[in-house]
């Protein structure tokens, strides 16, 4: 049966305990129904600066540490891949660059780039993926590096800061 957004629904389920499949028709079978024209549509710029703003009123606003980190860490990373298109370089790659750099000229040695993105990326990455380990303390502080690098990429791309990024550097620097 053809759907939306040119999907076409043959997935049926096998047998009652094929819960994946039955998933599957149910969402595919509710999507025909639904005008994707009629929705709202977002660039991923517009994506980016909407989720910074939340993530910041939540951390300042609510004390939401967590959910904070989770959007400033999904708008880190598009603007990241912004900063890239433009010919520039993520704040999170500089980062990870530097301590490379400094490996090798200060201390001659080589570090490897992908420890220091798992130690940079970690409350991020921890926030969104289940990874089986212990528990986790999320703090105000642990959102802090990931919003700073998401304005960072931010102002390399001379988008304007909006007044809850203005807020943020306020409390974050005074």
């Amino acid at each position: 049966m053809p759907l939306a957004g040119g999907f076409d629904a043959q997935v049926k389920p096998q047998s009652p305990s094929d819960t994946a499949g039955f998933e599957a028709y149910i969402t595919l079978d509710v999507m025909k129904y639904i005008d994707l024209d009629s929705l709202p549509s977002y660039t991923k710029q517009e994506l980016a600066l909407h989720q910074l703003d939340r993530a910041i009123q939540l951390l300042l606003d609510e004390g939401d540490a967590i959910s904070a980190i989770t959007l400033g860490g999904a708008s880190e990373e598009i603007l990241g891949e912004m900063v890239k298109l433009h010919g520039g370089v993520s704040a999170h790659q500089a980062l990870i660059d530097e301590c490379v750099t400094t490996g090798r000229v200060i201390h001659n040695e080589e570090w490897k780039p992908g420890e220091f993105h798992e130690v940079f990326a970690y409350y991020r990455n921890e926030l969104k993926h289940y990874r089986q380990g212990s528990d986790i303390t999320v703090t105000a502080e642990c959102a802090h590096p990931v919003l700073d690098r998401t304005i960072e990429n931010l102002r390399f791309l001379s988008l304007p800061e909006s007044e809850q990024v203005r807020k943020y550097l306020d409390h974050r620097w005074s």
